[in-house]
């Protein structure tokens, strides 16, 4: 099976292909500048030999996407559509990356792929209008995830090196927001399940996400506690952060479509957590 992967240098793109290559497919990555200087015909050329394309670059700057709407709706919607439009007219099936962050407001539990989305930010509208090109025809798959974790520990981004960075430079304490919710998800568990998923030629939207819910401040102070730093993590409310994106405090989801199928549940959270920590080399790190 040929498989293109956007976004390949990134921590789910990356694991994809990883994945991709262990399960004895061929996976390649797109080259998005390559992709954008080209013409029409050489656009459709790029995807020609591949059975199926996954969309899994984002512009995932929530608080940039603010501020500049303009290049949001261009990195995370039109080129979703150049890429789909191009893949449906070459019979190619297609997998999206989406957001649980889409769901918004308007219920304090986890969300399910028949809640209704009502996205509070431009990153997130993005991501919705996206879904909705792609889910306008059939052989496509919309994966909606969030809370990602995993990695390189190198990159700027990654959630659980910047807090051990934030326990190591702190003077007794670090505080997290105990308001928000979601469910933090391993990016091996959401690649392995992603292509299952789209290997077993599943359409329609999926929830994929480790099982169980957190606030960020459980998350942290479960970080905090796997390193075994004996720092005391305090609580503290959204207001204190002062975001220009107005994220909704609910991310938390779980998959009722997967049950339905008879599919497992990925494992809990926090068994990924201390999996991915202990391959990072960060399980125990900051003992006494």
């Amino acid at each position: 099976m040929k498989v293109l992967v956007t976004g390949g240098t990134g921590m789910l793109g990356s694991e994809l292909l990883r994945g991709l290559a262990e399960m004895g497919h061929e996976g390649t990555a797109l080259d998005r500048k390559v992709f954008l200087a080209a013409g029409r015909k050489e656009q459709s050329s790029m995807l020609s030999d591949h059975e199926i394309i996954i969309h899994a670059a984002a512009n995932t700057n929530v608080e940039q996407c603010e501020v500049d709407p303009e290049i949001c709706y261009f990195d995370n919607t039109f080129l979703t559509e150049k890429l789909f439009w191009h893949a449906h007219r070459g019979q190619k099936k297609f997998v999206f990356i989406s957001s649980t962050g889409i769901y918004g407001r308007g219920k304090s539990e986890p969300h399910h792929e028949y809640d209704s989305v009502q996205p509070t930010t431009v990153h997130h509208r993005s991501k919705l209008l996206s879904e909705e090109v792609v889910l306008s025809c059939p052989n496509t798959l919309v994966i909606r995830t969030g809370w990602l974790f995993g990695g390189q520990l190198s990159n700027k981004k990654n959630f659980i090196a910047n807090r051990i960075n934030e326990i190591r430079a702190s003077t007794g304490f670090i505080s997290a927001n105990f308001v928000q919710i979601g469910s933090p998800t391993y990016v091996v568990d959401c690649a392995r399940r992603l292509l299952e998923l789209t290997l077993d030629d599943c359409e329609g939207i999926y929830n994929v996400v480790n099982e169980g819910v957190a606030s960020r401040f459980d998350y942290v102070k479960k970080i905090a506690e796997l390193s075994g730093s004996p720092i005391e993590v305090r609580p503290i409310e959204s207001s204190a952060f002062n975001r220009r994106a107005d994220v909704s405090e609910n991310e938390a989801a779980l998959s009722y479509r997967m049950r339905y199928e008879g599919r497992l549940p990925l494992r809990p959270w926090q068994d990924a957590l201390s999996e991915y920590m202990r391959y990072a080399g960060l399980l125990g790190c900051l003992s006494a």
